[in-house]
């Protein structure tokens, strides 16, 4: 059996490499119950729960584990939880448990039962020959990437905030219902806008 989770651990690292955040993405800490469903050697389910998460086994579509319930139950159910900052497996009836607490002592049990999982526990349920895996780690949850407009990208509505308003004062000038020319306002503004529009596109075009 030792040699079979093994081969399972080695599965579920790979695993592991696909939920870790991009190098440039800050993020934030949280410990998350981790849970990968093996069946033999082969890792056919892994979930990370935070805050308010569920997983299930069963023939149920957000399952772990799809398989027949029929000596655990009869029906799908919730296998672990994330709640109230506590990470709790739900073991099945009949289920068999395997604790390894972070004092190194090993513990049985058999479903119904509930086990609430800590740092540095590994825990196992078994269910024929599916196994479900559970311990505490820490995942980084990615911070919202803040939206940066270039410099070039300002410059450019600038001017193009510029050309707006000139072509809203020539409308004015031709439009009959308008007096032929612009109102001392309107002109101080289209001026103004200019001239902004002129000074930092200055130092970009001097550069060059």
């Amino acid at each position: 059996m030792g040699k079979e989770l093994g081969g399972a651990s080695r599965t579920e690292r790979k695993a592991e490499a696909v939920i870790v955040p991009p190098a440039e993405a800050q993020g934030e800490m949280l410990n998350a119950l981790e849970l990968v469903a093996v069946r033999g050697t082969d890792v056919i389910g892994v979930r990370h729960l935070l805050e308010g998460g569920q997983a299930w086994v069963g023939q149920s579509p957000d399952s772990i584990a799809r398989m027949s319930m029929g000596e655990w139950g009869g029906h799908a159910s919730v296998i672990a939880e994330a709640s109230g900052g506590r990470f709790v497996l739900h073991v099945p009836p009949r289920a068999r448990a395997r604790m390894h607490g972070s004092d190194g002592l090993g513990r049985l049990a058999i479903g119904p039962v509930d086990i609430e999982v800590e740092e540095g526990d590994r825990t196992v349920v078994v269910m024929g020959q599916v196994q479900i895996r559970a311990r505490v780690v820490p995942v980084e949850v990615s911070a919202p990437l803040s939206t940066r407009v270039p410099g070039e990208a300002k410059r450019w509505i600038a001017v193009m905030g510029a050309l707006y308003i000139t072509a809203l004062a020539l409308c004015a000038m031709i439009a009959p219902s308008r007096p032929s020319t612009l109102d001392s306002g309107l002109r101080r503004a289209v001026d103004t806008t200019l001239e902004r529009t002129v000074a930092q596109l200055g130092p970009e075009q001097g550069g060059g």
